[in-house]
C-alpha cells in the first residue's frame, strides 16, 4: 500500500504543470512562453510596459522543469549561461527563493513574476503543462 501511494505522489509531482503567476494587482493578464524565457534569461525587464522583476524557484526539480521547458536549456546549459552573463558583467541570475520567501514577495507591491507547482496567493497568467 505504501509503495501505491508513493508511486502516486511521484508520478503526480512529475507530471504537475508549472503555474506563472504575478501579484493580483498586476496589469499583465497574460504572457508567452517566449516572453517568460526572455524575462528569466534577462534579455528583458518588461512585457508590454510593465517593469516586471523574475524570481526562481529553490526547488531544484521544478526549476529544472522550467528551464526545460520554457526556457529549453538544460541546468549545465543554464549555469554556462549564467557564468558567461557574470563574466561579462551584464547581468545576474534571478534570485533563487523558498515557497514561503515567495508568497512574501507576491504579498508586497513590488512587481515579481514567478513559477509554482503549488497554488499561491497571486494572479495566474499561464500554465505549462
Amino acid at each position: 500500500m505504501k509503495t501505491i501511494l508513493l508511486s502516486l505522489l511521484i508520478t503526480s509531482s512529475t507530471y504537475a504543470n508549472i503555474s506563472i503567476i504575478t501579484q493580483n494587482n498586476n496589469k499583465l493578464t497574460n504572457i508567452t512562453q517566449k516572453e517568460l524565457a526572455n524575462l528569466f534569461l534577462k534579455k528583458t525587464n518588461t512585457i508590454r510596459g510593465i517593469k516586471i522583476t523574475p524570481i526562481d524557484s529553490s526547488n531544484k526539480e521544478l526549476y529544472e522543469k522550467f528551464y526545460k521547458k520554457v526556457v529549453k536549456k538544460t541546468p549545465s546549459q543554464i549555469r554556462e549561461y549564467w557564468i558567461n552573463q557574470i563574466y561579462r558583467g551584464d547581468k545576474q541570475p534571478p534570485k533563487r527563493l523558498t515557497y514561503k520567501q515567495i508568497q512574501k514577495e507576491i504579498q508586497k507591491k513590488s512587481m515579481i513574476i514567478t513559477y509554482t507547482s503549488n497554488p499561491l496567493n497571486g494572479k495566474l497568467i499561464l500554465t505549462i503543462k
